[in-house]
């Protein structure tokens, strides 16, 4: 059972995962984010796509597969949830 101030607590954590995905969704679209992939080992690459507000992250296993998801990630009209046309009207 849950008690009042572990619910509150709860509650709090994920209002502010909220924020930060917001507030990250919308650095995104606003052309604030910066791509990275570093090379793990040989055949696994991490990639990702950072602004001030976070940091999203996933994995390939070549390099073309990387550069891929960055160029998807580019040409999103969705990110972490939120649409494009949430924060820019067109």
């Amino acid at each position: 059972m849950e008690s009042i101030a572990q619910r509150t607590s709860r509650i709090a954590n994920e209002d502010a995962a909220a924020h930060t995905a917001y507030a990250h969704s919308q650095d995104f679209f606003n052309g604030l984010a910066t791509y990275k992939i570093i090379q793990v080992s040989p055949n696994w690459f991490t990639v990702y796509v950072e602004t001030p507000h976070g940091r999203s992250t996933t994995n390939a296993k070549t390099i073309e597969q990387a550069e891929a998801t960055i160029e998807k990630w580019k040409s999103s009209t969705v990110f972490d949830g939120y649409p494009k046309n949430f924060f820019i009207k067109d």
